[in-house]
């Protein structure tokens, strides 16, 4: 699998990077962990995308991933354990669940109902961090719980003016995906550290 080369790959674009100077350990393992990241998300998108095309899902996957992605930048959530996870539930987000809701149309009094849940538990839980990732400064937490309902307030006010119904559901769609991401009744179906802030770093 591809997955399994990105380290050597990583490895060999650093030393590239490096070739004419000397690089102590720390600092090549911290520039090849980049690397590795780039090259991890270049192949997931990819495989992501590909799958939409195949399905004729570009727009709409790519409706439902900005969507999520400009909530997420702030609001930051839980990951998939492994690189392998990461992109199949890409796909099943991002591809095959917008496959089966495309065609839904919801009422107006739906869609206000969503969006003010979305609001809400973004209000409420957002920035939520992870065991590896801990947001221990609290101003940090406080400045990026209020550009998330921002961003999410922003998102959700674009539902007024968009006249493609199907777009408003897939909006409301990536949206939801974030709530999901940040919710302490997901991290503790499975069974991932809440609120890594409170512990105290060693």
């Amino acid at each position: 699998m591809f997955s399994l080369t990105v380290p050597n790959m990583a490895a060999k674009i650093t030393r590239t990077i490096f070739r004419d100077r000397e690089v102590d350990e720390d600092r090549f393992a911290i520039v090849k962990y980049g690397v590795e990241i780039f090259l991890v998300n270049v192949t997931k998108g990819i495989t992501v995308y590909l799958a939409a095309a195949l399905l004729g899902m570009i727009w709409q996957t790519l409706v439902v991933h900005l969507s999520y992605l400009f909530i997420r930048r702030h609001s930051f959530g839980l990951h998939a354990k492994t690189s392998l996870g990461c992109t199949i539930t890409s796909v099943v987000m991002f591809v095959v669940l917008p496959y089966f809701v495309k065609e839904v149309q919801l009422s107006d009094w739906i869609i206000m109902s969503i969006s003010a849940f979305i609001l809400l538990n973004i209000a409420l839980f957002s920035p939520s961090d992870t065991e590896n990732m801990p947001l221990f400064n609290a101003q940090k937490r406080h400045v990026l719980r209020r550009k998330s309902i921002l961003n999410t307030f922003f998102i959700l006010m674009t539902l007024v003016f968009i006249p493609v119904e199907v777009a408003k559901t897939l909006i409301l769609l990536g949206a939801c995906y974030q709530v999901i991401a940040i919710h302490p009744m997901t991290y503790k179906l499975l069974k991932r550290r809440y609120k890594n802030y409170e512990i105290e770093p060693r």
